[in-house]
């Protein structure tokens, strides 16, 4: 059996910043419904940038979701929306959210929120977002903005393509227009402009630590990019999360150059696909304890969202909005099975990847469909190991811990045989 070793991990310093990045973003939320300013639910991939260039405050009610799990709320919450009769098998996010505001908490501490100005959803990543908010907004009794993304597959002409552009580029100009009647906030380009060069450089140096994620040993681990991606989240278009990001892409540089890893020991590399189990995120030390650590995940890179090498600052920063509409159009999580396995290929490749975790969410339709034919194309045309484990993001029901932890410990001495012959 491979050998467990208890070996000690190394967080990044500036990892640490992260608290007061979230104390900003939880105090300019207080302080805007306190003065009385504009506020916005938005779901994930939804262009929050637009938010700030209208001077609206975003809360993310998945961000919040994400912490009730943390301090290990979220099955009380899920329970409540289940009694309310929302279905065992929805969204664990959306769950969440529900008992949150049918519990009436509104403490941030343990994931609670607060009553927005209006609500902003789009179906770029899950259709689960528009039906969610739907349910909340007359929950609520607030407007209502949803935007409607069309999915770029395999077979998508040219023209297609230019026509999704002008149809979401169009939503963009009336979600403005929606704004500016409920905000009473006139549209001002060039703090669009600054709002979206923030986000372009916050997104860029995120890109630019995950490259230091290729040298061998690796810098840093998840203990630094799942809590690092909450200011992309949350924070795209403010100064201060770059700063934050700065401060660990030179650790982490000092790091490479020293020959130092985040693991005192690493034995095996390994990509995680997938949103981690927030409730349990000790899951992720375990795997280290063996020298295994996670180089890669395409969740916490795909927010980077400035990944089309097409989009460049000069061309955001002429058009900021119509750029967001290609930013949208091209999120990893619409990509088709086709392109999907080819950016895994490539990403297995560039960062030297022994095995592949693939997290079946069962209650996140877009993180597990296709998860089954992406292990076959990995494993028959690539030769890469690949590890389906069941569980949830949100839901700590719909782990069996015992049942993982025997998957991976099979997984790692599969890895270590490799690596013998």
């Amino acid at each position: 059996m491979v050998e467990k070793k208890n070996i000690k991990s190394r967080t990044l310093k500036a990892t640490s910043g992260l608290k007061l990045e979230m104390g900003r973003h939880y105090l300019a939320i207080e302080q805007a419904i306190k003065e009385g300013k504009p506020t916005a639910w938005a779901t994930s991939g939804s262009p929050v940038e637009l938010l700030y260039a209208m001077d609206v405050q975003p809360m993310l009610p998945e961000n919040s979701a994400t912490i009730s799990a943390a301090k290990g709320q979220s099955k009380g919450f899920i329970e409540i929306a289940e009694d309310e009769g929302f279905s065992y098998d929805l969204c664990s996010y959306f769950k969440t959210n529900i008992g949150v505001t049918s519990s009436n908490t509104i403490d941030m501490s343990v994931g609670g929120i607060k009553k927005p100005t209006f609500m902003l959803s789009s179906d770029v990543i899950c259709d689960t977002h528009v039906d969610w908010f739907q349910v909340q907004s007359k929950r609520f009794n607030v407007p209502h903005f949803t935007i409607d993304v069309p999915h770029v597959v395999s077979n998508t002409s040219n023209r297609q393509k230019h026509y999704f552009k002008k149809y979401v580029i169009e939503q963009l100009w009336d979600f403005i227009n929606f704004m500016q009647e409920i905000t009473h906030h006139e549209f001002d380009i060039n703090k669009a402009r600054e709002v979206a060069e923030n986000s372009f450089d916050l997104s860029k140096i995120w890109q630019d630590i995950f490259e230091l994620r290729k040298c061998v040993p690796s810098p840093l681990s998840t203990k630094d990019t799942f809590g690092g991606l909450f200011p992309l989240f949350t924070m795209p278009g403010l100064k201060s999360p770059i700063k934050l990001y700065k401060k660990m892409y030179k650790e982490a540089k000092q790091r490479v150059d020293e020959g130092i890893g985040a693991l005192e020991e690493e034995n095996y590399r390994l990509m995680f696909e997938g949103i981690p189990f927030w409730y349990n995120l000790k899951f992720f030390n375990f795997l280290e304890q063996y020298g295994a650590i996670i180089v890669y995940e395409p969740y916490t890179y795909s927010f980077s969202k400035y990944m089309d090498p097409s989009i460049t600052k000069d061309i955001l920063l002429n058009s900021p909005v119509e750029t967001m509409a290609q930013l949208m159009l091209s999120f990893w999580y619409i990509y088709d099975l086709k392109t999907r396995v080819q950016k895994f290929q490539e990403t297995i490749k560039n960062w030297k990847i022994d095995g592949v975790i693939l997290h079946n969410n069962l209650s996140c339709r877009p993180n597990s469909c296709g998860l089954y034919d992406l292990k076959k194309h990995l494993m028959e045309d690539s030769d890469v190991p690949c590890l389906i484990i069941d569980g949830d993001m949100n839901d700590p029901r719909k782990l069996n811990s015992t049942q993982t932890i025997n998957k991976i410990e099979s997984f790692l001495e599969l890895l270590e045989n490799r690596k013998k012959n």
